[in-house]
């Protein structure tokens, strides 16, 4: 296995989950340096690891971010077809997440619904919470492994139906037009034909997009299998009894018109003991990542899982995809 060896002023911790660089007096052009002097390590580390916490090198605003992403992923795509609202600060720098402060985002793997996902998901602290708010990260491959064997079976051979029904304004999560970044619905309809994405139109503009994808895939290098989708997201009744029948009270009663869902791709439904025992694996999976101003958190989007704990305070954590 390779080795990435501490050095003066940088201390390597390679035991450790997530892996931890630590500098002592760091910058955003002294890790530059060490990353272009030890990227065949750092790489092969991220890859197979999963997530690497980098301290003290000051990425604290969307200037030094962006300019951080402009060297590490150059070429870096737009990622359309997100599932949840999230503010654009450049063409590749976003908030890492909008939802309640009070609410646990669980362990997922970014855009795993989609044809186009990430491979590399990016974060840096330019404001941690006052309590909580740890980015957290969890295996893939463990999540695979623990998640009970009858549940896999039947996730491997019916792969899963992703259903989202996106409004035009004025509705619950995003609009068509946040998610695909344009006002063009030939646009949009280009795009989702290219990559397998099924379009409906419904009364009031509201679009119904229906994808199917595997809940299992082999990472393209390691050849690992690895639990990769979102289907725990994509099914409403784990939000509570409370939250679900208003949902579903928001959107007359009907199942198929809720924001979003997902059903094995035979068409038969995912029984809810699977999404429960699927919860638990990933609660139990999960690794909280403390927040230091500056601080940087490179995950790779197939090896890991990332998520948010609850949190009081005017947390800020910025997000990039490449």
């Amino acid at each position: 296995m390779k080795t990435l060896a501490s050095q003066e002023g940088i201390l390597v911790e390679e035991n450790k989950y997530p892996m931890t660089i630590t500098f002592k007096d760091g910058s955003m052009d002294k890790f530059l340096a060490y990353y272009e002097e030890n990227k065949e390590f750092i790489e092969d580390r991220l890859m197979n690891v999963g997530a690497i916490h980098v301290v003290g090198i000051n990425i604290d605003n969307v200037d030094k971010f962006g300019t951080l992403m402009k060297n590490l992923c150059p070429k870096a795509p737009d990622f359309l077809d997100g599932n949840s609202s999230r503010g654009k600060y450049s063409s590749n720098v976003y908030n890492a997440s909008e939802y309640d402060e009070a609410s646990i985002v669980r362990l997922h793997t970014e855009f795993s619904y989609s044809n186009i996902y990430p491979k590399k998901i990016f974060f840096c602290c330019q404001n941690p919470a006052s309590t909580g708010g740890q980015t957290t990260v969890g295996d893939c491959k463990k999540a695979l492994e623990l998640i009970e064997p009858e549940v896999v079976k039947a996730f491997d051979e019916k792969e899963i139906i992703y259903i989202r029904n996106l409004h035009s304004g004025g509705g619950l999560g995003p609009s068509w037009q946040e998610a695909f970044e344009t006002e063009d619905k030939d646009f949009m309809e280009a795009y989702c034909k290219e990559n397998g994405i099924e379009v409906s139109w419904k009364a009031n503009g509201i679009v119904r997009l229906t994808q199917r994808r595997p809940a299992i895939r082999k990472h393209p290098v390691t050849g690992d299998r690895l639990w990769f989708n979102q289907v725990d997201q994509f099914f409403p009744a784990i939000y509570g009894e409370e939250i679900y029948e208003t949902l579903l009270e928001m959107n007359g009663g009907e199942k198929d018109a809720l924001p979003m869902f997902s059903r094995f791709a035979d068409g038969t439904e995912i029984k809810k003991e699977y999404i429960e025992n699927i919860i638990k694996v990933l609660d139990d999976i999960t690794i909280p990542v403390p927040w230091q101003k500056g601080d940087l958190l490179m995950v790779d989007n197939m090896t890991a899982l990332h998520g948010r704990l609850p949190f009081t305070g005017p947390r800020k954590i910025l997000a990039s995809m490449g």
